[in-house]
């Protein structure tokens, strides 16, 4: 029989996970100090990548519709109709993110923040079309099963943890002396209760962990394209680290706007990088069977 590997070596996700304990560690002893010194809500730097920060879960989702679309089964219609139209809703609902998401953030108007994520979304379509050409239909429905489990698995857990953990953010402690800052260890379901119900709103207690910062860093998913193109394996390391390194940006920029403390971010982004690796793992690649030595 045939051995499996993950899509992602596990060296890649180590090596990441390594700074970002070194990058938890500074936050634990340093996370307020830090944002003090670096808050500036009208920064240009934290008000740009809140807005386009979050791009790469929207191409994900666009990414992993044209791979459904493109692996449809040849021969079974009625799994194919369904592959045809999960795969329009992902590219949709990709489109639809990107869309939205700049007007939120930036004084654009709504044909500006379509335009710039329609653009984007038709990019990232039309390359996932071109890497898959000629890849095995398999491997193209294996990725995409990846992709939505990334995407979908980092918004439930770090929602849920939200909700769990309910820490103020530091643009709430700054401007509300009711607000006081709250190490990333310590829930506080009191504080958050008192002052929601005293009208500030509940959005104000989400600081941990950063929801910008776990999808951004669904960008490495783009380390897992070799399984489409073989010829892209030795540029793996690169493309994982392009990922990350785009995550680290836009954390960075999150600490600037006031929205997270630097542990937030980098809880998101170890999120992001857990949900990764165990689906890179659950969805193995089949190794080629070895020859018997009888043949």
């Amino acid at each position: 029989m045939g051995t499996s590997r993950s899509l992602l070596p596990l060296r890649l996700p180590a090596a990441a996970g390594a700074l970002l304990a070194l990058f938890l560690l500074a936050g634990s002893l340093a996370d307020y100090p830090l944002s003090c010194a670096l808050y500036d809500p009208q920064n240009l730097f934290g008000r740009f990548f809140a807005a386009f920060g979050e791009y790469p879960a929207g191409l994900g989702l666009t990414a992993a519709g044209v791979m459904l679309v493109m692996g449809r089964s040849p021969q079974r219609r009625a799994v194919a109709c369904l592959q045809v139209i999960a795969g329009v809703w992902c590219v949709l609902s990709g489109a639809a993110l990107t869309a939205l998401l700049p007007m939120n953030y930036l004084p654009v108007g709504p044909a500006v923040s379509a335009a710039i994520g329609l653009a984007c979304t038709l990019a990232a379509a039309l390359a996932t079309r071109a890497l898959c050409r000629g890849a095995d239909r398999r491997r193209m429905l294996r990725l995409a099963g990846v992709f939505l489990l990334v995407i979908f698995g980092e918004l439930l857990v770090v929602n849920c943890v939200k909700v769990l953990w309910g820490r103020p953010r530091m643009r709430l402690i700054a401007a509300d002396p009711r607000a006081v800052f709250l190490p990333w260890w310590q829930p506080s379901h009191a504080l958050r209760d008192s002052l929601t119900g005293a009208g500030v709103a509940a959005e104000e207690f989400k600081s941990f962990p950063s929801g910008h910062t776990a999808n951004a860093s669904t960008l490495m998913l783009l380390a897992l394209l070799p399984a489409l193109r073989p010829g892209l394996q030795k540029r793996q390391t690169a493309l994982c680290a392009a990922g990350f390194l785009w995550a680290c940006v836009v954390g960075f920029s999150r600490i600037v706007a006031g929205a997270h403390f630097l542990s937030d971010v980098t809880m998101g982004l170890a999120l992001g990088l857990l949900v990764l690796t165990a689906a890179s793992r659950l969805l193995r690649r089949p190794e080629p069977e070895a020859p018997s030595a009888s043949s």
